[in-house]
């Protein structure tokens, strides 16, 4: 659960600012940087991304991030690991961003702002990124419940003991309570996580109202 959560913070963080940046600014040199790395991390599986990155740790002798994480799974421990289970989400995120944010700025509300004199960085902070992150917010909310689960490659190339591991060693023990309690676990997580998102909407967009 860790490793999810330490995964979806580095997508929300990494990919929602390079969409920002890369959505405020439009076609140019960041622009075509982040597609092109984007696009890099799509194409590339996660047990790729993990093996090298392991093997750069093996060669680099970096003490604060071990090769493998056993027991000590400590924050720290855990950084390259959510780096790899959320690589190709954090690239989705900063694709979804960027879409949004171009889309949102050529809005009425963005031209009747600038017409009233508003600042720059009120209107992007204040009505641009409320109305542009609800997609993106829709996604790594939803994408939580999904890292939590599909954490089984990520935890076996860093020796992580984890929800899919203990998935993975359940099944081929044929123990079916284990598999159908976590099962349940995950399922309930990813109810929560959408009952908040839902919530939110109405924080983001006053537009949104709920009976």
């Amino acid at each position: 659960m860790r490793l999810a959560v330490i995964a979806v913070a580095i997508e929300a963080l990494i990919g929602i600012t390079a969409g920002i940046l890369t959505g405020l600014r439009g076609r140019g040199y960041l622009d075509n940087l982040v597609l092109a790395s984007t696009l890099f991390l799509i194409s590339i599986p996660t047990f790729v991304t993990g093996f090298l990155l392991q093997q750069l740790l093996i060669v680099g002798d970096w003490p604060s991030f071990p090769p493998t994480v056993g027991d000590e799974d400590s924050f720290v421990r855990l950084l390259i690991p959510g780096f790899v289970l959320g690589s190709i989400a954090m690239a989705f995120v900063a694709r979804l961003t960027r879409t949004s944010i171009m889309e949102n700025n050529r809005a009425d509300y963005v031209r009747t702002a600038l017409a009233k004199g508003l600042p720059k960085s009120r209107i992007v902070g204040v009505h641009l990124l409320r109305n542009s992150a609800i997609p993106v917010l829709t996604y790594v909310g939803t994408n939580l419940g999904t890292l939590m689960g599909g954490a089984i490659i990520t935890e076996g190339i860093f020796d992580i003991h984890g929800i899919g591991n203990l998935v993975y060693q359940s099944i081929l023990q044929k123990e079916g309570f284990i598999v159908t309690g976590v099962v349940v676990l995950l399922v309930i997580v990813f109810l929560l996580v959408n009952l908040i998102i839902d919530m939110l909407y109405a924080v983001l967009d006053p537009r949104i109202r709920y009976d």
